[in-house]
């Protein structure tokens, strides 16, 4: 970044925030110029001498000069880069989220203009997504939003670009109006968002490299609760590109006003190669989804065939994680008649196949080794 950029940095930066930063680093007021400006000390004897002015109004001359005096004596005393303390100032009082995505056409800090604007978009519903499941856990969120949902994503803002690959910077400004110390155990929506999307990156990152290892879906099914969910997997596949070919790192940064920020992880890293299995977990998460070797098990609830067909379909009642679905099995002749005497009976049949799921429909292909379960009669609680 150019000694402009970080000019234009510092011409942003408030008085509220540079105040805020240096409370929380342990500078101390000790003393004024009149009314126009506040000398700041080390409360500790060796570091003394460390000084900083900091005007008392955004209008006083040379406002811009003092700010920046503050930063080259904080990256001494920090032994920091001016670039990093100049966005922890200005970001005092905001969490940020962070997006850089690597590819070779976005090294000279450029982007494809279609893919820029694709960018923006997902890494918005990104937060979108991480801000839904913070007020509740499920798998795939459409429809309207709430009043609280919406109020806050219109308060989010989109910082300035960077050359480092491509980077976008999210900014979600808090809102601390703790009035005593109990209240200050508190958390911030904006803090509830962040690290709820920190813990759904998590979980998300370890469900794909178990897919991988073991190609159950059922690994998905096991972080809804963390916050993951069909909308976040989207975004995630959108940040990718339109050819899904760039790697990218989400990085976090939690505000200084707010304490609570050590359990956040900053750093998530995707890489193209996990982009297929985030299709696949985003059509699980919309109720889309195949299962091999799937053992079907439940009631005869319908059967239907046509005289001159050497096959005929029955209907299975039977739980496909943890939820009931009515499953069309395509049998031969010999398993059909056994499940017409099963549906008599009440008997329970089992079956072995590739089950494939939809949000409307369940179909077992490939069926194999079906029975009938005598053992299990539907009416064995009555007798």
């Amino acid at each position: 970044m150019s000694n402009l950029q970080l000019l234009q940095l510092i011409e942003e930066i408030s008085q509220n925030q540079l105040v805020g930063y240096l409370k929380n680093k342990g500078w101390i007021i000790d003393g004024k110029i009149g009314d126009q400006a506040v000398i700041w000390h080390r409360s500790e004897e060796h570091n003394y001498e460390n000084e900083i002015i900091q005007p008392t109004a955004e209008a006083t001359r040379g406002f811009t000069q003092r700010i920046k005096e503050a930063i080259d004596t904080l990256v001494e005393f920090e032994n920091r880069n001016a670039i990093s303390i100049a966005e922890d100032i200005l970001n005092f009082y905001a969490d940020l989220v962070k997006i850089r995505v690597v590819h070779a056409d976005v090294e000279g800090g450029t982007i494809p203009l279609d893919d820029g604007v694709l960018l923006v978009e997902k890494a918005r519903e990104l937060l979108v997504a991480s801000t839904l499941s913070t007020f509740k856990k499920q798998k795939y969120f459409s429809g309207s939003r709430s009043k609280e949902v919406q109020n806050y994503l219109e308060q989010l803002r989109l910082g300035q670009t960077e050359i480092g690959s491509f980077v976008i910077s999210l900014i979600s400004p808090i809102q601390i109006q703790f009035q005593n110390q109990s209240d200050a155990n508190q958390t911030s929506l904006t803090r509830s968002v962040t690290t709820n999307l920190a813990r759904s990156l998590n979980a998300i990152s370890n469900a794909i490299n178990k897919y991988a290892e073991t190609g159950n879906i059922f690994h998905f099914e096991e972080v809804v609760s963390c916050g993951v969910s069909a909308n976040l997997c989207d975004a995630l596949i959108g940040l990718s590109g339109s050819s899904k070919a760039r790697n990218f790192v989400i990085s976090i940064q939690a505000a200084g006003a707010e304490c609570g920020s050590q359990d956040i992880s900053k750093l998530h890293s995707f890489t193209p190669l996990q982009m297929p299995i985030l299709e696949r977990a985003s059509e699980y998460y919309k109720g889309n989804f195949v299962i091999n070797g799937y053992d079907v098990f439940g009631i005869v609830t319908g059967m239907k065939r046509q005289p001159e067909d050497d096959s005929g379909m029955i209907t299975v009642k039977s739980l496909v994680n943890s939820l009931e679905k009515n499953v069309s099995v395509q049998l031969c002749m010999k398993d059909y008649w056994e499940a017409v005497h099963a549906h008599e009976s009440g008997a329970y049949v089992s079956c072995t196949g590739n089950l494939y799921v939809t949000p409307r429909s369940a179909n077992l292909f490939e069926p194999r080794d079906f029975k009938v379960n005598i053992n299990h009669c539907l009416f064995d609680d009555e007798t």
